[in-house]
């Protein structure tokens, strides 16, 4: 959601998806049900850009800070479209929330976020989510939580089984 939007609620059709993720199997993530007109972040372009530049400036803590965000949109209903929201997150994964807050109000990964996006579209990605898997067809929207780590898992095995075709599909886009 690139604009900016005050308006935003979460709505009955929100909940329902948080709802059926939440009733997945025990190895689910925790979803936070939110009442209907709660405010719904404005947009995702800054936790996009707050999540590329700890990508690309400290690449070591990106997995931590991208599932913080996870766990904070969803397991804690947080407006991840606030800076300071987002610079908090940051500091609980050890990124210096003032560099964070820097690079937002600089624009500083904009450029990258839009590139990476037009690229997604390109390719024909328009759902949220969507899910990569080398060698596996695109996994797009509310997937129950065992069928994407069986498919996480099969890509893995195909890996170790097969190293060089797997980096070869990889480089052919499959």
């Amino acid at each position: 959601m690139p604009e900016d939007r005050a308006d935003r609620t979460f709505t009955d059709y929100h909940r329902a998806h948080r709802q059926a993720a939440g009733a997945q199997d025990t190895d689910s993530p925790i979803f936070q049900i939110p009442a209907v007109g709660q405010c719904y972040p404005r947009s995702s372009l800054h936790a996009l850009e707050a999540a590329t530049w700890a990508r690309e400036a400290h690449p070591e803590l990106f997995p931590a800070f991208d599932l913080a965000l996870f766990e904070a949109f969803f397991g804690r209903t947080e407006d991840i479209s606030n800076p300071e929201v987002l610079a908090r997150i940051g500091r609980s994964v050890g990124l210096d929330p003032a560099a964070l807050r820097a690079a937002l109000k600089a624009g500083h990964s904009r450029p990258l976020v839009w590139r990476e996006h037009l690229e997604a579209t390109d390719q024909g990605i328009h759902g949220i989510p969507t899910i990569l898997i080398p060698g596996q067809a695109p996994i797009v929207g509310a997937v129950p939580y065992g069928e994407l780590k069986r498919a996480a898992e099969s890509a893995l095995d195909e890996s170790r089984e097969h190293p060089e075709g797997t980096r070869a599909a990889s480089r052919e886009g499959g």
